[in-house]
């Protein structure tokens, strides 16, 4: 069971950075695209760095620090915006008269 568990940990995980790329490039302005994307690769890696300090825990103690940061991560996600049928935007000015138009249609 641990093994599958596991299995499945490492799929998700791979799925997730991958789409870490597509998401950031539909979120950001083409003047920032780089260095966001950036920024969230280096938080990936940051957490990579991690992993065998948690890894080394108890026993318990590391599947819990696990399970609650994918479950965290599951409700953060709630809070991104959708990139559906939008426009990627060039600017980021651009990008904020979008949002100001879009708040005063509301």
């Amino acid at each position: 069971m641990r093994m599958v568990c596991g299995i499945l940990g490492i799929f998700g995980m791979a799925g997730t950075y991958n789409l870490l790329y597509v998401y950031a490039m539909e979120l950001f302005p083409t003047v920032v695209r780089n260095t966001a994307l950036g920024c969230a690769k280096q938080a990936g890696q940051f957490g990579n760095i991690l992993v065998p300090f948690v890894v080394v825990l108890d026993g318990g103690l590391s599947f819990m620090v696990f399970g609650v940061c994918g479950i965290v991560g599951g409700f953060l996600i709630f809070w991104l915006p959708e990139t559906l049928n939008k426009p990627l935007y060039d600017t980021i000015s651009g990008m904020v008269d979008e949002a100001n138009e879009s708040m005063m249609l509301e």
